[in-house]
C-alpha cells in the first residue's frame, strides 16, 4: 500500500535558521527538503493539544526555503575566517564569529503565525504515513496521543542514538530522565523506525527486548553528506591548501572531547616548532566552560586556534575540503556526519576508534583512543608534512571512500516505507 505522508514540521517551526546547526536539525531539513517536493506528500503537520495542526504543503515548502542555512549570507565571515588561515590578518582571540541571523523579535514575529496555522482545520488524511525525524518534544506523551485514535495511520520515527541512556555524564543535568519519557513516546506509537547505522540499530533491539516490547521493524541508512555542492560552488582553494590546519566540526559539549584537543594544541605550541591552525565550527552546547575558557584565557593557543559557527554549505566544503584532515575525538557518537562529509570530499579524517565510527567511515580514517592524547599529537604531526607516508596513506583511503547520496538514500528509505 502506498500511503500519503505526512511530515512532521515542528522542528523547524520552533528552531528557524538553527535548525541546520546541528547534525540532526540538518537531516531533518534534508527529509523535509525531499519530502516537500515529493507527490506522496499529503500535509505538513505542527504540535496541537488537541491533535496536529495541518500544513498545507505549499506552506512547508516555504518553512524549508526560510529555514535552509544556504539563505544565509556569511560572506564577511568567511572572508575574515580565510584571511585568519592565510595569515594575511593578525591573530586575535579565538571568539565565536557569529553569521548574521534573525533578531529574537524577528523569530517570535515569524514563529508565532506558524505555530497557530492550520490551514486544513479538519482530521488528517486516512491510512497516511506519519514521519517524525527530529524528535522534537516526544518527551511530552499528550501531544502524540491522537496517534492511538489513529490506528489507520502508521507512525515512523528516526531515532538517532540513545546515548542519554548510556553515557548520562555527558548531557545536561536531568536530561536522562527526559529522554528516557522522549524514547517511551516513540516506542509506544511507532510501526517503523530509521536510523543511522547498524549499531545503534543494534541499540535499539536491546532496549525493545529489555521492555518485552513487540519488535518494531528497523530501517538503517547511512545519510549522505549534507554539504551538497551548488552551481558555482568551488570546492579546492589552492591558497588554502598549501596552509596547514585541521577542522573539528561539532557543537561545543563534553562528549565531542575538545579539551584533549585544545591540550594537544598547547603541546604544539610549546614544542618550539611552527605549529598548524585549528578551527573548531560549532555552536556552544553545555558544561563546556572549561573549553570556552581555554580559548579565551589560554594565551599560547590564542593565535593558533578560532572558534566559529553558522558557516554555508559552500564555505564549511571549502574549509573541510581543503584542511589537512578532519578531527573528531568523541568519546561516543550514534553517527558522526562529519565524518561523512569530510571523507565524501577526499578530506582525511582522523577519529576516535569506536565501533559506530570504524562503520561509517569504511575503516576509511585513522583511528585513535579518544584518551590517548599523544598518539593524537603524533597524527597531528604527521599529518603536518605534505610528503608524510602516513598522511598520504590517507589521503588513498579518504579518496577511495564510497561517498552515499541523496537519490539511493531515499529510494531505499521510501522501500521501507511502502512495507509498513
Amino acid at each position: 500500500m502506498t500511503r500519503p505522508i505526512v511530515y512532521d514540521a515542528t522542528h523547524l517551526v520552533s528552531v528557524g535558521t538553527a535548525a541546520g546547526a546541528a547534525g540532526i536539525g540538518r537531516l531533518d531539513l534534508a527529509f523535509a527538503r525531499h519530502f516537500a517536493a515529493h507527490p506522496r506528500l499529503a500535509c505538513g503537520a505542527h504540535y496541537g493539544m488537541r491533535g496536529p495542526h495541518v500544513l498545507a504543503p505549499a506552506r512547508l515548502s516555504a518553512i524549508v526555503a526560510d529555514v535552509a542555512p544556504a539563505a544565509r549570507d556569511d560572506s564577511a565571515d568567511w572572508a575574515e575566517l580565510r584571511g585568519w588561515l592565510l595569515g594575511a590578518q593578525p591573530d586575535r582571540s579565538a571568539t565565536p564569529i557569529r553569521s548574521k541571523s534573525r533578531g529574537a523579535l524577528d523569530k517570535l514575529l515569524w514563529r508565532t503565525p506558524l505555530r497557530l496555522a492550520n490551514d486544513e482545520p479538519r482530521a488528517l488524511p486516512p491510512s497516511a504515513l506519519y514521519l517524525n525525524i527530529a524528535q522534537h518534544a516526544c518527551e511530552f506523551p499528550a501531544l502524540f496521543r491522537w496517534l492511538a485514535r489513529r490506528p489507520d495511520m502508521r507512525a515512523v520515527f528516526f531515532v538517532h542514538d540513545l546515548l542519554p541512556l548510556d553515557r548520562p555524564e555527558f548531557f545536561r543535568r536531568g536530561y536522562g530522565p527526559l529522554f528516557q519519557r522522549r524514547i517511551d513516546t516513540i516506542l509506544r506509537h511507532a510501526h517503523g523506525l530509521l536510523t543511522t547505522s547498524h549499531a545503534v540499530a543494534e541499540r535499539l533491539e536491546r532496549e525493545i527486548g529489555a521492555r518485552g516490547a513487540t519488535r518494531i521493524p528497523i530501517h538503517v541508512e547511512p545519510p549522505p553528506s549534507t554539504l551538497e555542492a551548488t552551481s558555482g560552488d568551488v570546492a579546492q582553494d589552492d591558497e588554502l591548501a598549501r596552509r596547514d590546519y585541521f577542522v573539528l566540526l561539532s557543537t561545543l559539549e563534553p562528549r565531542k572531547n575538545h579539551l584533549m584537543l585544545l591540550n594537544v594544541w598547547r603541546a604544539l605550541a610549546e614544542g618550539g616548532r611552527p605549529a598548524p591552525k585549528l578551527v573548531l565550527v560549532g555552536g556552544r552546547g553545555w558544561e563546556n566552560e572549561q573549553i570556552v575558557d581555554m580559548l579565551n584565557r589560554c594565551e599560547t593557543i590564542r593565535p593558533l586556534v578560532r572558534w566559529t559557527s553558522g558557516l554555508a554549505a559552500p564555505h564549511l566544503r571549502r574549509l573541510l575540503a581543503n584542511a589537512n584532515a578532519l578531527l573528531m575525538p568523541s568519546f561516543a557518537e550514534g553517527y558522526g556526519l562529519p565524518v561523512v562529509e569530510a571523507l565524501s570530499l577526499g578530506t582525511p579524517a582522523i577519529v576516535s576508534d569506536i565501533p559506530v565510527f570504524r562503520e561509517i567511515a569504511q575503516e576509511r580514517a585513522v583511528f585513535l583512543s579518544p584518551i590517548d592524547g599523544l598518539g593524537w599529537k603524533r597524527a597531528i604531526t604527521d599529518f603536518g608534512a605534505a610528503n608524510s607516508p602516513r598522511r598520504l596513506a590517507a589521503m588513498r583511503e579518504a579518496q577511495s571512500f564510497q561517498a552515499p547520496d541523496w537519490t539511493n538514500y531515499f529510494e531505499r528509505i521510501e522501500g521501507f516505507l511502502d512495507t509498513l
